[in-house]
């Protein structure tokens, strides 16, 4: 029993002290390749995120994200589709290395989806829960994973690259 807390204490130690890749007052800047699941359509997304506070074993970092994307339904008209909201995340950045920072979050924002050419919209709050992770390939790059699913049936598998500055 002694030798399983001393060793969970050891490693509670080594990952406080980790360095992590991410820290307060840093920001992340990239773009995305989407693929939503609903309409087989790519999905193009910006997103920013700035490491507001160090909070435990990751940072709490608040953004924007934009998305838009273009597909045609069944009657052969052509819908174009635009989400812009605020992102909050926790990301996980003492993990080992630092290399390796999986996220959790939450998106607030703004749906749009119109037929091109009439004047008939789609609209509404956006609400999106997020999870993914990056790898930093250098102190300043990172690859992106995430899994977003939320309203209007916008449930999207994106990757892409986030530029740290």
């Amino acid at each position: 029993m002694k030798t399983t807390i001393y060793t969970l204490i050891f490693l509670l130690c080594v990952m406080a002290s980790a360095n992590g890749q991410m820290k307060e007052g840093d920001n992340l800047l990239g773009g995305t390749l989407g693929f939503w699941a609903h309409h087989n359509s790519p999905t193009f997304g910006l997103n920013y995120e700035n490491q507001v506070s160090q909070a435990g074993i990751g940072t709490f970092g608040i953004g924007g994200l934009l998305r838009f994307s273009s597909y045609d339904n069944d009657h052969h008209e052509n819908y174009s589709n635009l989400f812009l909201g605020a992102q909050a995340n926790y990301n996980f950045n003492q993990i080992e290395s630092g290399k390796f920072v999986p996220f959790l979050g939450l998106v607030l924002g703004f749906y749009s989806s119109s037929p091109n050419g009439v004047s008939s919209k789609e609209s509404g709050l956006w609400l999106w829960g997020q999870g993914g992770m990056r790898y930093f390939f250098s102190p300043s790059v990172a690859g992106v994973v995430r899994l977003g699913l939320g309203n209007f049936n916008f449930n999207a598998l994106e990757l892409g690259v986030d530029f740290k500055f």
